[in-house]
């Protein structure tokens, strides 16, 4: 049996063939990785959204006619690109650089010249996502899917805040309360680690949830949460009749789901008109849940990437704060990516 030293990577290689896929596979053998393997651009981005390699090893020539988008994935997923081009202009090597490409390497690179490549994209890929980890307990992101000075509109943050700022309205209307909202932050993630994420942002803590699912041309759910001392102050500061404790239970539950099904309906609805999806969606629940309840109750694929968006907002009459919570599958930025 082998003694591996330290852990397993995976690494995915799609060379243009299943000849050059092989001929990697047998320079890297017997270092410590797992590798996949992909023949076309289609099952490569599919491995890599489901599967999340340490580093992937691409041909140029085969994402030649959409190799931004392409990059633009892969870098969001967080995962090393590593190209094998030969003969490319100074200007090209230059641009793909300044675009999240980690390195371009010729076909007939030496063995050592490529364990030394995957060593050092690995680390980096380490060293990235611990950087965007301790970034998300100091400060709040605003999505930034590409990374360059390009100057290309990013539909998907137009989306977000949009569905965002159309939720926080509605619900401030309905409170009759003024509320800010931050800046959605950003994780593409396995729904394991976005719990463990989740659970630092948020504690150990018991808070109050307000849950939609929907389907159709895109699937997801999308989450309201509050502490149970915010939901209390939001509920009190509603009514007007003294109530007991088991009057106020229940009128909590109905309140909380008519604030959460106005909010999280907009911002369902703001999905399916800017994207022109027919999405569907019923009535939210609402409950009382720990952070791993709540990742059960989005109904997450256990082999995929989740793309989380979050905005922490505060209704200031009231000084409390809540958080939205928006969840999809990372191949919906695929989508649009590809859709120009």
């Amino acid at each position: 049996m082998i003694a591996y030293t330290k852990p397993i990577s995976l690494i995915l290689i799609a060379a243009g063939s299943s000849l050059e896929n092989q001929k990697l596979c047998d320079i890297l053998n017997g270092d410590e990785y797992v590798f996949t393997t992909a023949t076309s651009l289609y099952n490569c981005l599919d491995i890599a959204e489901c599967h999340h390699p340490r580093a992937v090893i691409l041909e140029f020539s085969t994402i030649q006619r959409n190799y931004l988008q392409v990059i633009q994935f892969l870098h969001f997923l967080h995962i090393p690109i590593i190209l094998l081009a030969e003969n490319l202009s100074e200007n090209m090597t230059r641009y793909l650089d300044m675009v999240g490409v980690f390195a371009i390497i010729p076909k007939n690179i030496t063995e050592l010249e490529l364990h030394k490549t995957i060593e050092t994209s690995i680390n980096s890929e380490t060293l990235n996502y611990q950087l965007l980890h301790q970034s998300i307990h100091t400060n709040s992101q605003s999505l930034k899917l590409d990374e360059t000075n390009i100057n290309k509109k990013n539909k998907l943050q137009d989306i977000v805040n949009s569905a965002i700022g159309t939720a926080v309205s509605r619900m401030s209307e309905m409170i009759n309360c003024e509320i800010k909202f931050a800046p959605p932050l950003y994780l593409a993630l396995s729904p394991l680690i976005l719990q463990d994420t989740l659970l630092k942002m948020l504690g150990e803590e018991l808070m109050t949830v307000v849950n939609l699912d929907f389907t159709g041309n895109l699937f997801g759910s999308t989450q309201m949460l509050f502490s149970r001392h915010a939901t209390d102050t939001i509920v009190l500061s509603l009514i007007e009749d003294d109530l007991s404790d088991d009057e106020l239970t229940k009128m909590k539950a109905d309140i909380m789901s008519e604030v959460g099904n106005i909010a999280l309906n907009s911002i369902i609805g703001t999905f399916s008109n800017k994207l022109k999806y027919n999405l569907g969606y019923i009535v939210p629940t609402y409950s009382e849940a720990s952070v791993e309840e709540i990742i059960s109750l989005m109904k997450l694929s256990f082999k995929s990437t989740v793309i989380t968006f979050i905005s922490h907002f505060t209704i200031r009459q009231l000084e409390v704060e809540g958080d939205f919570i928006l969840c999809f599958p990372a191949r919906l930025l695929l989508d649009l990516l590809f859709s120009g």
